[in-house]
């Protein structure tokens, strides 16, 4: 595994509490996550990814993942799938949107399935906006995407892959998942007549009944509240599955996508975001930046902890490549975090020489 990949891997299995929920500013978006009253494992993972604004095609991708229920592993094959998945979308920058989102896709399920060998998997579902204005999904398994607004219908645009759903049987068996091998078609497709708000649900949240939880979309106000009211009401009625959400304002998410400023990829979940910095070739690395959310700074005591545990758990491939460069690196490492006291950087190998970097320093 690529180690930009392994350590995000690793930050989307740190445990979170019970109740996670992440409002971003400067993108209107939420990300929320709930491990219900039965579960006694959250297994869903939701997240956010801006490759940055000098990058190969920019782009901005929101993602949800539930691990699958019954079979192995189900939140590690989540992570790992989560992680896939956005590394791909990078890796791949170079491509026509639709190619790099297939190309990504695979690539999440090709890796769970080299491992699981179909025992365990996940479902996976995104929704991607490119700086040409492209605004496309990709759907697996049967997580859902909705837009609406206020007052007005309710739009569906995806299909369980289900027994239920995709052949008009019973039960809910996934005929679909990361990690089921080559077989897997993903439906990747313009998400089209859209309302003002999207937003996309884990079956912990399809236990509320289709009439209430169409009235519960219309009849709010704002994305925080559209995500409190989904996690609350996913309670009153059992709670008996992980209740996860992304909702996000596409009213406004071009206008806030064309003016934000961050060079860096920057990375959030339901519980803080992590920012990293891509060097030039010959110094090629990557500085992480975790914060508690999207508006505190890192300076507090679980702050560094929580970047230090990240650290901790780097692969041995990881930390050879750290020895390797720190003599290298010291003396400006030093100075850096002489300057900026609150900041924990941690300096990771990402590239070779034959890949493409950030800032426009492409290495064919």
């Amino acid at each position: 595994m690529h180690p930009f990949q392994d350590s995000l891997q690793v930050w989307f299995s740190r445990k979170l509490p019970e109740h996670a929920f992440n409002q971003c500013w400067e993108i209107p978006f939420v990300l929320s996550s709930d491990i219900g009253l039965v579960r006694k494992e959250n297994q869903d993972r939701v997240a956010a990814l801006h490759t940055g604004k000098k990058s190969v095609n920019p782009l901005f991708a929101i993602a949800v993942v539930d691990g699958m229920g019954g079979m192995r592993d189900g939140g590690v094959c989540a992570s790992l799938a989560l992680s896939g998945f956005f590394y791909a979308l990078i890796q791949y920058r170079s491509l026509e949107i639709k190619d790099r989102i297939n190309a990504a896709i695979k690539l999440a399920n090709k890796q769970v399935f080299d491992i699981y060998n179909g025992s365990g998997g996940a479902t996976l579902t995104a929704v991607l906006f490119d700086s040409q204005g492209n605004r496309l999904f990709v759907h697996v398994g049967d997580t859902r995407i909705y837009t609406f607004s206020s007052n007005a219908q309710v739009q569906r645009h995806t299909t369980d892959d289900s027994l239920a759903e995709a052949v008009g049987g019973s039960g809910r068996e996934l005929l679909q998942f990361i990690g089921m091998g080559e077989s897997m078609q993903p439906k990747i497709a313009e998400l089209t007549d859209a309302g003002e708000f999207c937003a996309i649900t884990t079956d912990g949240i399809h236990g509320i009944e289709e009439k209430t939880l169409n009235k519960l979309f219309v009849n709010s106000s704002d994305i925080k509240q559209i995500a409190e009211r989904l996690c609350n009401v996913s309670k009153w009625c059992g709670g008996h599955d992980n209740a996860t959400s992304a909702i996000l304002n596409l009213k406004n998410i071009a206008e806030s996508l064309s003016h934000y400023e961050v060079n860096g990829i920057r990375i959030w979940d339901a519980q803080g975001d992590l920012t990293t910095l891509w060097l030039r070739e010959g110094d090629v690395g990557i500085n992480f930046l975790q914060g508690q959310n999207v508006n505190n700074s890192v300076d507090t005591d679980e702050g560094i902890l929580s970047s230090k545990q990240v650290s901790e758990k780097l692969t041995n491939q990881q930390k050879k490549i750290n020895k390797d460069r720190a003599s290298k690196k010291r003396t400006v490492n030093k100075k850096k975090a002489d300057s900026q006291p609150e900041k924990i950087q941690l300096d990771i190998e990402i590239g070779k020489s034959g890949e493409k970097g950030e800032f426009d320093v492409d290495t064919e």
